[in-house]
Parts: C-alpha cells; structure tokens; sequence
C-alpha cells in the first residue's frame, strides 16, 4: 500500500490550550525521533471561540504498518491518556484519506475516544 494521510481534529477547552501546546510540543519531538515511517506531522490551530480550540494534526505516513506503529507507539499513547483526562471536549476526529482495504477500515473504527471516518474519494490516485 502506497503512503497516505489522515488529519486528526482535537477540541481543547480554553482554560487547557497552554498545557495542550506544550504536550503537543513534547509528543511531536518525541514521534520525530521514534517514527521514521511518519513522514510529515505538524500541527495546526484550526478555530476558535469562548469554549474550545480546535487543533489540527495533519499526519503523513510512509504505509499503513507505520499508522499501526504509531497508535501503539509509548510517546502517543501516553499523550492521548493525558488529553481524554479533562482537556478534550469530545472524541477526536479523524479523517483519512487513503487507499485502505475494508479489513484495515474496521480494524481503525474499533479505536475508542476517535469518530473515525474514510474520506470519500471522488478523483484522485495513491501511488
């Protein structure tokens, strides 16, 4: 399977952004040093209002065994621990956007805390 991305949308509460940016910080370095099949990760602020903050993570993977890597990787696990303990308004969001059979599909939709969806691919090729 050829390389794909997923953008990950994460609702803050206002009164944990500082805290939330400096863990972004930490985890990023972190997966920069552990995942070489991570090829882009970076991390954008995405909107705002009186309530929350809304990040985006946009992540680019070399194949889908990277992705596996990844959610099992100590760095990310324990950084989704930290922020589903009182700074996530909701679940994440995800989107995918990639060539995935339907067994890859259902294996990634039993992840908890993730609305987890297939982005619906109306032109476009994976090499």
């Amino acid at each position: 399977m050829s390389f794909f991305f997923l953008e990950a949308y994460e609702h803050i509460y206002k009164n944990r952004v500082e805290e939330y940016e400096r863990m972004g910080t930490v985890v990023d370095k972190k997966i920069e040093e552990t995942e070489p099949g991570m090829l882009i990760h970076v991390q954008s602020k995405i909107s705002e209002d009186e309530h929350e903050v809304v990040y985006r993570w946009l992540e680019v993977f070399e194949k889908y065994e990277d992705f596996l890597f990844h959610l099992e990787n100590e760095p990310v696990s324990a950084h989704m621990q930290k922020i589903s303990n009182g700074m996530l308004r909701g679940p994440i969001d995800v989107i995918v956007y990639g060539d995935w059979s339907e067994q890859q599909q259902e294996h990634c939709r039993q992840l908890p805390g993730i609305n987890l969806t297939f982005a619906p691919l109306v032109n476009g090729y994976f090499r």
